[in-house]
């Protein structure tokens, strides 16, 4: 029988953790009530103020997704009604003022109605949503427990069965019993505004669109696969997404805001809309609102063009590259040294592997004599510089390490069996930077970073190029910024440096923001061969759609350094001021999302 592969679908909620989390709210309510020892009834009760608060935000959040325009026009009625269901809900609480009028003189003729309409009122709203079981259950159990209680009390009051309460308990049983009522019916609304991802009739045709058809078909394939950006699954909830996505608008505005508000004469209010705007309606990421200065005129309009790490980083790029046939290995990029074996097989300039540590094991892959040189060492599985070591040669067979601390060849090999045991490692010789970008760092590589992409008949090209200096490899410089600036595709020229922090969203400099010297104009002479040997590294590796490669450029030439088949998208579009969808990039990409879409019926 063939096998089947599964994969994770975007984290949902039992909907049995959604009605214990309404009754523990209850719970707590109705614990403060009984502690301040007033009537449930009275104004300004525990659990009095727990109700209007859920009307209030019932109220709220229906209005927040009309004027974000995240409903089709013919689903905003839909909201329409569920804010008439609360406004109706309100009413009720003010029932006594009636009452107390001598208008209507038995309460009967209000609550039942009232109850009645509040519920079908929500029951219409979500009506649309069934296909999300835990919304609807949402609806029946607050329905639900408030007839349950009507019943009850009506059966009490009408028809004499004995209490089992005194009135003033039954009288605050059923004060509860409107508050989970009502509470469920506004979990249900929140729920029930997650982002949907546009219709695929309101697909915008290229060049218009990239970063749009991306998120559109991330979000109605289901290609999410894990949770890397944030890296906790309890952020793809459903609800409690919508409510952290409104938070850090709210946190981006009162950090990043008033930088922005200085440098652009952009109101934190005009922000904060376009914030809410991109993040609910687009699904957008908010932090490369900022990061790709889109609060400057006509940017939120940009926003189309762009990818964000929210569809790239958690799914989009993995599916992507595994359109194609896949070799027996399906992660030469993730092990380091499988990636090594295979740029050797095909004869590229790529970085020898002198040792292994695995298991409490050392492999050597070559002589002795050849680790009498500066060291470098990553994990075998990862990315970027999370994990690495260096140690400088300073006497035959005799080290110095970061700490600054001095140990021989022996000791090294021992101190470096041991953190194999729990986390394998390859060990490299230290490349060096060439003489034309040496004065861009201290102590660390310069990387150079290759964006490649399969065309139409398979054939890499090179789309974008980064000079990248890590501030965390530099000791002496005490900053954690990656700095990059662009490469001129055809020359080879560097443009304005950009930081990937936030507060320096805003800048951009012409010289070397540590070391003073100028990048701006300056032209690599060895562009060429590194464009080259990037794309001579994705002929290598064909099965892959889009990767990033690292490539040193050393005094004896390019080199390269590893591939990552999940490129960051954030850095390289905000280095060159616009997004794929503007850059040589989009028709490339553009075919092979069409295919994917296909491939999954959407």
């Amino acid at each position: 029988m063939p096998s089947r592969t599964t994969h994770p679908d975007t984290p949902t909620v039992s909907h049995f953790a959604v009605l214990g989390g309404v009754l523990a709210f209850g719970a707590l309510t109705g614990l403060a009530q009984y502690l301040s020892k007033t009537s449930a009834s009275q104004a300004g009760s525990a659990v009095q103020l727990a109700t209007d608060a859920a009307v209030v935000f019932g109220v709220g959040w229906s209005w927040f997704q009309i004027s974000i325009g995240s409903a089709q026009s013919r689903a905003i009625g839909r909201w329409v009604v569920a804010i008439g269901a609360m406004l109706l809900f309100g009413a009720v609480q003010f029932r006594d003022q009636f009452l107390a009028s001598a208008f209507i003189d038995d309460e009967w003729l209000l609550d039942m109605p009232m109850w009645a309409a509040v519920s079908a009122l929500v029951g219409a709203a979500i009506s649309s949503r069934r296909r999300r079981p835990w919304t609807w259950r949402l609806w029946l159990f607050g329905s639900g427990i408030q007839s349950g209680f009507v019943i009850l009390h009506l059966c009490w009051s009408r028809l004499a069965f004995p209490p089992a309460l005194s009135a003033t308990a039954f009288a605050a049983l059923g004060e509860w019993s409107e508050l989970l009522s009502i509470a469920s019916y506004v979990v249900a609304l929140v729920v029930l505004g997650t982002i949907a991802p546009p219709s695929s009739a309101h697909r915008i045709a290229l060049p218009l669109a990239l970063g749009t058809e991306a998120r559109r078909i991330y979000q109605q394939a289901r290609l999410f696969r894990s949770a890397r950006y944030p890296p906790t699954r309890l952020a793809f909830l459903p609800g409690l997404r919508s409510l952290l996505l409104a938070a850090v608008c709210l946190w981006l505005v009162a950090t990043v805001g008033p930088l922005v508000r200085r440098s652009s004469a952009k109101s934190l209010r005009a922000q904060l809309g376009d914030l809410l705007v991109l993040t609910f309606r687009d699904d957008f990421d908010p932090l490369a609102y900022y990061l790709q200065e889109l609060y400057r005129v006509g940017g939120r309009d940009e926003a189309a063009f762009y990818l964000t790490r929210h569809e790239t980083k958690n799914g989009l790029l993995s599916v992507l590259n595994r359109m194609r046939p896949q070799p027996a290995v399906a992660t030469e990029m993730m092990d380091k040294q499988v990636f090594a074996v295979r740029c050797q097989q095909e004869g590229l300039a790529a970085v020898p592997t002198l040792l292994i540590s695995e298991h409490a094991k050392l492999s050597m892959l070559a002589p002795r004599d050849a680790l009498d040189c500066d060291l470098f060492c990553k994990p075998i599985r990862g990315r970027g510089a999370r994990g690495t070591l260096m140690f400088q040669r300073i006497a035959p067979e005799r080290y110095r390490s970061a700490d600054g601390a001095e140990i021989d060849l022996d000791a090294l090999l021992e101190r470096l069996r041991v953190i194999g045991t729990t986390a394998p490692l390859i060990v490299q010789p230290r490349l060096v930077n060439h003489p034309e970008i040496a004065d861009l760092a201290d102590q660390s590589l310069v990387a150079l970073r290759v964006l490649t992409c399969l065309d139409s008949e398979g054939r890499p090209v090179a789309t974008h190029g980064l000079l990248r200096m890590l501030g965390k490899l530099e000791p002496r410089w005490q900053r954690q910024d990656e700095y990059a600036c662009p490469i001129e595709m055809d020359s080879g020229q560097l443009g304005l440096i950009v930081s990937d922090r936030l507060g320096q969203c805003s800048v951009r400099h012409t010289h070397h923001p540590l070391t003073g010297q100028q990048v701006s104009g300056r032209v690599l002479s060895s562009w060429p061969r590194i464009k080259e040997l990037a794309v001579s590294a994705h002929r290598a590796f064909p099965h892959r759609v889009l990767v990033g490669w690292d490539i040193a450029l050393t005094p004896e030439g390019p080199v390269l350094l590893e591939g990552n088949n999940s490129p960051d998208v954030m850095f390289p579009q905000r280095a060159y001021g616009e997004g794929f969808g503007r850059g040589p990039l989009a028709p490339l990409l553009a075919r092979h999302l069409a295919m994917l879409a296909r491939q999954h019926g959407v």
